[in-house]
């Protein structure tokens, strides 16, 4: 994430807290495309994941005396989002997983664009795609945090309540596998050539 983009952040805290309806508009519009994506990785769906995040940010204002700016605001709604998502799992338990969100939603094609020679892009980011869940669920989980959503280590941690130095343990464990993975594909179209 950029100086830029926290600093806008830090400043929607600040206003959001002073009961800003404005800023708080800003946020939900800035912040609502990704956090609908983090919540349908947990609940396959993109109906249940609407509302979740819309839940998210009725609490969010509910609480805005208690953010503290100096805090990630970002990070404190993704843990909001992510402990909705858990409720709503127990709660519903049984329920199935839609694979076409978790295969075609849930990443767009500019998210995983990798080219590589002698294969279609298409191709390689279906690919990824499928490497990416088949990792383990707290790396995946570390891994799309910081790749496609952009929060930092610290953030992170706040979000799945560990510490920093292990989410680091994820990413660099998503990427070790995410290399051998894309390792073992481009050995076997070597093969076929």
């Amino acid at each position: 994430m950029n100086r830029k983009t926290e600093q806008q952040i830090k400043t929607w805290a600040w206003k959001i807290r002073k009961s800003d309806r404005k800023a708080f508009d800003e946020f939900f519009r800035w912040g609502y495309p990704m956090l609908v994506r983090f919540a349908a990785g947990y609940t396959g769906q993109k109906s249940s994941a609407c509302d979740i995040v819309q839940d998210a940010f009725v609490i969010l204002w509910q609480k805005r005396s208690e953010i503290d700016p100096n805090r990630s605001l970002k990070a404190y709604l993704y843990r909001i989002v992510r402990n909705l998502c858990l409720n709503h799992l127990r709660d519903s338990s049984g329920t199935v997983v839609d694979s076409e969100l978790v295969q075609g939603e849930a990443f767009s094609s500019d998210e995983l664009s990798i080219e590589s020679p002698g294969n279609s892009n298409g191709s390689l980011d279906q690919k990824f795609r499928e490497w990416i869940y088949a990792l383990p669920d707290r790396q995946q989980e570390a891994f799309e945090l910081s790749r496609f959503d952009g929060l930092e280590h610290d953030e992170i941690a706040d979000v799945m309540e560990i510490s920093p130095k292990t989410v680091n343990n994820h990413i660099v464990a998503a990427l070790r596998q995410l290399r051998t993975f894309y390792d073992e594909y481009q050995k076997n179209i070597n093969n076929d050539l």
